[in-house]
Order: C-alpha cells, then sequence, then structure tokens
C-alpha cells in the first residue's frame, strides 16, 4: 500500500485558474514520489472570491490528476471588506480540520505551507491527532514580511507570532523552503539545517504549458506595437509593480514600445487610475489569467520584468514568475538585490538595476530594445540554466527527501 500525504493549503488553483502554481505542482510531485494525496483546500478561489466548488454541502470532493481534492465551504468575496476576509479564513480553517478529521483516514504526513499564518495551529493540531509526521513549506516568512511590507509593525503580536512560527518549525520532521535566502534564514533562527530542504519557487512541469498552442490575444494585435515588454503575477504590496510602471510612464511618448500587465491585487485600481490620469496610451491591464494563457502570453513578450521593494527582507524573495520568463526564454530586467539579482548573474538571464530605480530599469528596457542579439542571447542563457536546474524527476526526489 502507498504512504498516504494529507496536504492542507488554503489555496490550490488548477491550471486553467489563476493563482499561484506551487500547490498543484506539489501535489503533483508528491505522486510522482510514490504518495497516495489528499488536498483540503478552499472552495473559494482566492484570487476572484468566487465559490468554485462542484456540488453542496460543507466539503465536495473530486479527483484531477489522480489527486483527491475536497473543497471547503468557506466564505466568498473575501476581498470586499476585512470583516468578509476574516470569515473567510476562519470558516475555512474550522471545515479544513474537520475534513481532515473524518475524511481523510490514516496519513502517514501531513504536509502544508505556512502562507497564509492563520492555519499553522489547525496544521499542527491535525498532525498530533492523526499521528502523522509533519513537513511544513516555507513560501514566506511570516510575520516578517508583514512587517517588512508595513502591514503590520514590530511589537508584542507579531513576536508572539514569530515565536509560534519558531514552535512548529521545531517541531516539524522536515522543512521546504520556495528560495535560498529563506533557507539561511530558518538556519540563522537555529533550525537544524539538515531538516531544512530548498525546492525552488519554479514549477518543474511549466514545458507542458509552453508546449501548447498559443491560447489567447496577439499583444503586437491588442498594444499595435512592435515591442512587448510585459509583467505577470500580483498587484499588491510585495511586488513593487509601481516602479514598473514608473518606468513605462518614461516611455510613454515613445512609439513602437507597450507595457502588458498580467494580474490581480488590491493596487490594480489604483495603478489603472494613475496611468489614466497620466493619459498615458501604452500601458495594458489583463487582469487575472489563467496559468497556461499567461504563459502563451510571456512567450509572445520581448523582454519581462521583476520589481522587488527596498530593503533587506526582500533579499530572500525569488518570485515564480522570474522562472517562467526565464522558462519561456525571455530576458528577465530586474529591480531590487539579493537571491533574484545572484540567480540572474548567475545565469546570465538577466539584468539588474536598484530597487525602486525607474529611470534606470527605463533604460534597460530602451537598451533590450535597441540590441536583439544582447535579448536573444540573454533568453537564451536563462532558457539553458532553467533546463539544467529546475527538472520534475529531481524536484520529486526532493519531495520524497521531504515526505521521508
Amino acid at each position: 500500500m502507498k504512504p498516504h500525504a494529507l496536504f492542507l493549503t488554503y489555496h490550490f488553483p488548477l491550471p486553467d485558474e489563476p493563482g499561484a502554481f506551487r500547490p498543484f505542482m506539489e501535489a503533483r510531485l508528491m505522486k510522482m514520489a510514490g504518495y497516495d494525496v489528499t488536498v483540503i483546500t478552499s472552495g473559494v478561489q482566492y484570487m476572484t472570491g468566487e465559490d468554485i466548488r462542484n456540488g453542496k454541502g460543507w466539503v465536495t470532493e473530486e479527483t484531477v490528476d489522480g489527486i483527491r481534492i475536497l473543497r471547503t465551504w468557506a466564505v466568498a468575496k473575501h476581498r470586499s471588506s476585512l470583516l468578509r476576509r476574516a470569515a473567510n479564513y476562519i470558516s475555512y480553517t474550522a471545515l479544513a480540520m474537520a475534513a481532515a478529521l473524518f475524511k481523510t483516514g490514516a496519513v502517514n504526513r501531513v504536509f502544508a505551507g505556512t502562507d497564509p499564518i492563520f492555519m499553522a495551529p489547525m496544521i499542527f493540531l491535525v498532525a498530533v491527532i492523526k499521528k502523522a509526521g509533519l513537513a511544513l513549506d516555507e513560501r514566506d516568512l511570516f510575520p516578517e514580511t508583514a512587517i517588512a511590507t508595513g502591514v503590520v509593525k514590530e511589537g508584542a503580536l507579531t513576536r508572539f507570532l514569530f515565536s509560534m512560527q519558531q514552535f512548529f518549525r521545531r517541531h516539524a520532521v522536515s522543512i521546504l523552503t520556495a528560495t535560498p535566502g529563506i533557507r539561511r534564514k530558518l538556519i540563522e533562527y537555529g533550525i537544524d539545517e539538515k531538516k531544512v530542504t530548498l525546492l525552488y519557487n519554479a514549477d518543474v512541469f511549466v514545458e507542458e504549458d509552453l508546449a501548447a498552442p498559443d491560447d489567447g490575444p496577439s499583444l503586437r494585435e491588442l498594444t499595435g506595437e512592435g515591442f512587448i515588454a510585459g509583467y505577470a503575477g500580483g498587484l499588491g504590496i510585495v511586488n513593487d509593480v509601481g516602479t514598473i510602471m514608473r518606468a513605462a510612464l518614461r516611455l510613454k511618448n515613445v512609439k513602437g514600445m507597450a507595457f502588458v500587465i498580467i494580474g490581480e491585487g488590491e493596487k490594480r485600481k489604483e495603478y489603472e487610475g494613475w496611468i489614466k490620469a497620466e493619459g498615458a496610451r501604452n500601458i495594458y491591464f489583463l487582469g487575472a489569467l489563467p496559468r497556461t494563457k499567461t504563459r502563451s502570453l510571456i512567450k509572445q513578450m520581448d523582454v519581462c520584468t521583476v520589481a522587488l521593494p527596498p530593503g533587506e527582507h526582500f533579499h530572500a524573495t525569488l518570485t515564480s514568475k522570474m522562472f517562467d520568463y526565464m522558462a519561456a526564454g525571455k530576458p528577465v530586467l530586474f529591480c531590487g538585490a539579493g537571491d533574484t539579482e545572484d540567480t540572474l548573474a548567475i545565469s546570465g538571464g538577466g539584468a539588474t538595476v536598484p530597487a525602486g530605480d525607474d529611470r534606470g530599469l527605463a533604460e534597460l528596457f530602451v537598451e533590450f530594445r535597441d540590441d536583439k542579439a544582447r535579448r536573444e542571447k540573454t533568453g537564451a542563457d536563462g532558457r539553458k540554466w532553467f533546463e539544467e536546474n529546475m527538472g520534475a524527476y529531481q524536484a520529486a526526489g526532493i519531495m520524497k527527501k521531504v515526505l521521508g
């Protein structure tokens, strides 16, 4: 009989949904590693706020690629108010625990992401009750990220949350990290380095999407321009899309260039209002799109960009979008420092300017537009590095090590 992994994750977008790829990738890697997999996730799509369950009741069940998926009821439209967001989190957490206890049977491992932080006590309790080892997926550092982005101030609450996270880390049998910087931080915090393993935040199954027929509009027909710079990702406070917008605005009167923004987030309306007020016609917002369609559009772009806020905390960030760009053979123009800058330097897959340097980013856009040979070589180097370092079988081996 195969070992059984219980995967608790607040969000679990399938390929035809918008949102993060990592949870679905991890479930597929568990299957490759020889596990039966049960996923318990929210029935509300975290990007759109819509209830996407295939039935009624407090929990529904479906099977995708051999993965059993239980979707719990949760309060919908959670982005409309702070109260609804809190209700959404609480309703999912309570029903996910009920589903874990009454719908899953015996399990060998409980696997869960540490984001969002509200899930942590429930995850730990499930592991204790199930008498299963706990494996954590540290996709980000909390509450450190909340402090760095100004969502909360450092104080008694954040110190308590940090201590809580440390408790769960110490009691986990293994920890998966999404970036080298997160791994370094956990070791600095005193976590045994032998149980901390790196799995880059790169979709090792991205080739399936890149090989698929193009899905979506022609960006050149949409914009009427010959050179397309793009961004695909969140429009919130963690990604510094504002610097990308300022760089694009510096070039709003330059003929032949267009900037395409794919994604959703709490700052989208602010950005759209800003662009309208500036009278810029070179920036296009396409909203949140399924991964397959997004990757099809990335293939049409000439260069792609990533921008992170200033501050040492963000040096440990490696966004998944960067790896999608590299897999598609696109040069990555980056504003920031740390793990992303190091990866681009090692791979040769992009160019970097300091965080917040919209003038420098605008200059990079023009340089890469005017130098086709550099553009092609940079994209090819990034693609080669991705092929050599990001493979499904290699990643499945890492997952098997983490699950034990």
